[in-house]
């Protein structure tokens, strides 16, 4: 007896065995028609861009008629040339004679006084011992008023800080804050007057007396200590 035969889709993979064995078949079949239509539509857009490269039209001359041109203006109506005034010769100027004047006179002789003299004309002792002169000293510049500005290239920076004394009635009273005062510092560093310009009735005084004892570097104008104001803020706490 003959062995049976057994289908050979009994030993395939679970699916559909006819699909299974036509896939391949099916899988070269299209990626065949696709690559085949990108390079007809390549080849199209490849030919059509040749065409348009070669087939553009310029655009047709413009054609003016001869009976629409104007013929140019004559030469003989152009406007004549501006007249240049010219100026009358004038003559030229005679030489001045010369008219003989008397001399100058010479101013009387001045003498200098000597100091015993200028003492008694000033009515104030004398200037000096023998030949030497006394000079005054020169007054110190006028400082600036509050308020006044100042041109300073640098501005005062404070060296010595003295911290103000909390006076007892406001510590007592629960009173803290800051009190600005405007200080005007001189040329040495120094604080020449002082006034509050933000108030705490209670710790003014205090705050006054403290800045008044502050030294500062002096501002510089031009390389110059200058007298200038400046802000000062004095702080009081109670923590």
């Amino acid at each position: 007896m003959s062995e049976p035969k057994v289908a050979l889709y009994e030993f395939m993979p679970y699916g559909a065995p006819e699909l299974l064995e036509v896939a391949k078949k099916y899988l070269t079949k299209a990626l065949t028609l696709a690559m085949s239509g990108l390079v007809v539509i390549f080849l199209a857009l490849l030919g059509l861009n040749y065409y348009l490269a070669h087939n553009e039209k310029e655009p047709p001359p413009i054609v003016v008629p001869y009976r629409e041109l104007q013929a140019p203006p004559p030469l003989t109506d152009a406007a004549p040339p501006p007249q240049v005034q010219v100026a009358t010769q004038v003559a030229p100027p005679a030489a001045a004679i010369p008219v003989p004047v008397p001399d100058a006179e010479a101013p009387q002789e001045q003498t200098i006084a000597s100091q015993e003299e200028l003492s008694a004309v000033q009515g104030s002792g004398p200037v000096g011992d023998g030949d030497n002169i006394v000079v005054a000293p020169p007054e110190e510049d006028a400082l600036p008023s509050f308020g006044e500005y100042v041109y300073t290239d640098e501005l005062p920076e404070k060296i010595t800080h003295v911290q103000p004394v909390y006076p007892d009635i406001a510590r007592e009273a629960g009173v803290d804050g800051t009190v600005m005062v405007q200080a005007l510092v001189g040329k040495d560093g120094r604080v020449k007057e002082a006034r509050v310009v933000k108030s705490i009735p209670m710790l003014d005084a205090s705050a006054l007396a403290a800045v008044k004892q502050w030294v500062f570097k002096p501002a510089l104008s031009n390389n110059k200590p200058v007298a200038v104001w400046v802000g000062c803020p004095v702080k009081f706490s109670l923590r």
